[in-house]
């Protein structure tokens, strides 16, 4: 496949106080801009990882909450106000009733969601079978752009494996990947040292091979949903499984007069589906 063109640099979430309203930390500064590290602290911690060396790339994102089953309006709302479009998500939602996609705000499909995202001119591309190579994600992350992804939602609002009962739409909004302390960049890109073991990449070349040497088992993919203010991080191998996952529409839910239902209850539109946004 040809190279993606990368951007210049892109900022880190910023602390609470900022429209973002992320947790309270302990701060850090790079070139002048806040950066809360630590969600990415605390799971280093919790899994184990202390030792390692992480890179990481984010966005600034805002923080919108959902009220009702409104997940998939929510993430796209995040998304394209993280673009600069003034647009909320009851602006959203309207657009989809009048579209006759929704009916509370559910979507159950992934072409329904594209259509969406280009009438509020954001621009769309569908991946299918999106999580097959990690690389292609990898680089997208990289190259400043979001992706939107269907998944089963557990209780904390990690990725679980209920057949569909429980899916949901998550923004991912940056990757963090672990290299070996022997990593060499080779110029491909620059590396700025945040914390202990946690480096910011940034001036990433286009031609930049580090997306092909790492194995996605060491990729964790950054988070923002409508259910949490809080940055989530998750396996890339747990993503890929929930979202391979999807099957059928929750059966308390099978009502066409209460939501937009996909043919047969089959959540096809939305197995194995991602959206990447420019």
């Amino acid at each position: 496949m040809e190279p993606i063109p990368l951007p210049p640099p892109f900022p880190l979430l910023p602390k609470e106080g900022s429209p973002n309203n992320l947790s309270k930390s302990e701060n850090t500064k790079s070139n002048g801009v806040a950066i809360d590290l630590d969600p990415v602290e605390l799971w280093m911690k919790l899994n184990g990882k202390v030792n390692g060396t992480f890179l990481v790339a984010w966005q600034n994102t805002p923080t919108v909450l959902q009220n009702g089953p409104q997940c998939g309006l929510v993430a796209l709302a995040m998304a394209a106000q993280s673009h600069g479009r003034a647009i909320d998500t009851d602006s959203i939602f309207q657009k989809a009733l009048n579209m006759g996609i929704t009916k509370q705000g559910e979507l159950f499909s992934s072409f329904a969601m594209c259509e969406l995202a280009s009438c509020i001119e954001m621009k769309p591309l569908l991946l299918d079978d999106g999580f097959r190579d990690a690389e292609v994600l990898l680089r997208y992350l990289i190259s400043d752009k979001m992706l939107l992804v269907p998944y089963d939602a557990d209780c904390n609002h990690s990725p679980c494996l209920k057949n569909g009962h429980k899916a949901h739409w998550a923004l991912l909004v940056g990757i963090l990947f672990q290299v070996d302390d022997s990593f060499n960049h080779n110029g491909c890109c620059s590396r700025e040292l945040l914390r202990q073991n946690i480096y910011r990449i940034s001036d990433v070349h286009a031609s930049c091979d580090l997306p092909s040497l790492v194995n996605k088992e060491k990729i964790y993919f950054l988070a923002k949903h409508g259910k949490s203010k809080r940055l989530a991080i998750w396996s890339y191998n747990s993503l890929q499984a929930s979202n391979n996952n999807l099957q059928e529409v929750d059966p308390k839910r099978v009502n066409d007069l209460e939501y937009v239902l996909p043919p047969n209850n089959n959540l096809a539109d939305l197995r194995g589906k991602v959206i990447v946004l420019c």
